[in-house]
């Protein structure tokens, strides 16, 4: 689960999903970048007063192999209809299905609380 908190004055909306990119080696290849997936789900609208957290949940297959399909080092969050990132350190090894039509590793929409 990542957590977001209003560091503002005054209230804000987030309705949808962020946007969130893995980053790490992936099949031998270093710098690779995989942006995932959306749940397939209903949202709706929270609105964060200044200091309130919502949240959403990065769903993820472990890959278990020893050689690891995956291995991420950084996500970049991008919050809904914004354009300001954070980069996050997460070392975890992914099962990498960048090319699947129904990918185990996915995102869930922001809800509010943590």
């Amino acid at each position: 689960m990542v957590d977001l908190t209003n560091k503002g004055t005054a209230a804000c909306t987030l309705q949808g999903f962020p946007g969130v990119d893995l980053h790490g080696n992936a099949n031998g290849r270093q710098g690779y970048t995989w942006s995932l997936e959306r749940q397939s789900a209903r949202y709706a609208a929270v609105t964060l007063q200044p200091g309130q957290t919502g949240h959403f949940s990065i769903i993820y297959l472990p890959d278990h192999s020893a050689s690891g399909d995956m291995t991420v080092n950084k996500l970049v969050i991008t919050p809904p209809n914004d354009y300001t990132q954070a980069e996050l350190t997460w070392n975890q090894s992914v099962l990498l299905q960048d090319g699947a039509t129904r990918p185990g590793t996915y995102i869930t929409p922001v809800v509010s609380g943590s």
